[in-house]
């Protein structure tokens, strides 16, 4: 994993020092929260998670109000909470990292319909972005706009289990269950107050959602009697993030 970020970083450097033309560089932490929701109706989102956005940020001004973005960090603690209505088998691939393992024989659900499935997922992310930007004002801010593609790659996952007396737990092993690479859009704004001509703090909020698929599919769905008639899982999961952008910027 080490080998794979110090990669990255150089791509990214590299890709941004051939272009630069204006090159200013910052960091960012920032709170997130995230939810995930599918594309089918017995599989639906039911909760949020808290997470922690942390990465250098680096800017290639070309003009005075356009610059392209880019950068490299870690989204901490994404996800959510997913609520399956029906009887199912749900991450199979990972019943062996179970403290209490479903025992089930034949073509028969493992939970019950109203178990809750949460995910705690930590990606590697490298956004590209296109900063739109005011002029600064009279009292040294300027408000900027910026949407962005995001390549997000899966370091580490747990999940829980709730409302489940049987297999209730928390903190599974589940990275074979979240597929490797999160592909994601979005849109930002905000403001930077302009501390001087290398330096500004920034204030912005950003959305993110995500639109390839971050389940792995392994699973299965049953009738009311949980015991007939199941059927392969074939939902598309993404996750949706709203970032409070704190960050700094030279």
């Amino acid at each position: 994993m080490k080998k794979t970020i110090l990669a990255l970083t150089v791509i990214v450097a590299f890709t941004v020092r051939t272009l630069a033309q204006d090159l200013h560089f910052g960091f960012q932490l920032s709170p997130s929260f995230s939810k995930m929701s599918t594309d089918v109706s017995k599989i639906n989102g039911s909760g949020a998670a808290t997470g922690l956005k942390m990465a250098v940020i680096a800017e290639n001004r070309f003009s005075q109000t356009y610059a392209i973005t880019s950068g490299i960090g870690f989204h901490f603690n994404a996800g959510g909470r997913l609520l399956l209505d029906a009887p199912s088998r749900y991450w199979t691939k990972s019943w062996g990292e179970f403290d209490k393992k479903p025992n089930v024989t034949g073509d028969s659900a493992a939970f019950v319909g109203g178990t809750r499935f949460r995910y705690s997922i930590n990606f590697v992310e490298i956004p590209i972005g296109l900063k739109m930007r005011t002029l600064e004002t009279g009292s040294h801010i300027r408000y900027f706009l910026e949407p962005h593609l995001n390549f997000g790659f899966k370091s580490n996952a747990k999940g829980d289990i709730d409302k489940n007396t049987a297999y209730e737990q928390t903190k599974i092993n589940i990275k074979s269950e979240v597929n490797f690479i999160n592909l994601s859009w979005g849109i930002g704004g905000g403001g930077e107050y302009v501390i001087n001509n290398n330096t500004a703090i920034v204030l912005g909020l950003y959305y993110q959602r995500g639109f390839s698929d971050i389940t792995d599919n392994n699973g299965r769905t049953f009738d009311t009697d949980g015991k007939s008639n199941g059927k392969n899982d074939t939902s598309k999961g993404i996750i949706s993030s709203v970032t409070v952008r704190l960050g700094v910027m030279f």
